[in-house]
């Protein structure tokens, strides 16, 4: 699934704005560090329906993953994620 796809799972540009903002508090990123978010569907058995991947294009670069759609995530979600590397 596409984030520019016409789903009820679809991110805002303002949603996408927050959620990036909220890892580069979160991480202490300088704002030139690009950030990479994805909205995946997923197939395998026991895994949620829509997963968001986050990646951080800095050296080395990170990824975390949110088992929930991009609309469903808070600043503690990201928290999380990011604890749980």
């Amino acid at each position: 699934m596409s984030l520019f796809d016409p789903s009820p799972n679809k991110i805002s540009s303002a949603e996408l704005r927050q959620l990036k903002n909220w890892v580069y508090e979160i991480l202490t990123l300088d704002r030139d560090v690009p950030i990479s978010i994805s909205q995946l569907k997923c197939t395998e058995p026991g895994c949620p329906p829509l997963e968001t991947v986050i990646a951080v294009m800095s050296q080395p670069p990170q990824t975390y993953k949110i088992h929930r759609p991009t609309t469903e995530i808070d600043r503690g979600d990201v928290i999380q994620a990011i604890d749980a590397d």
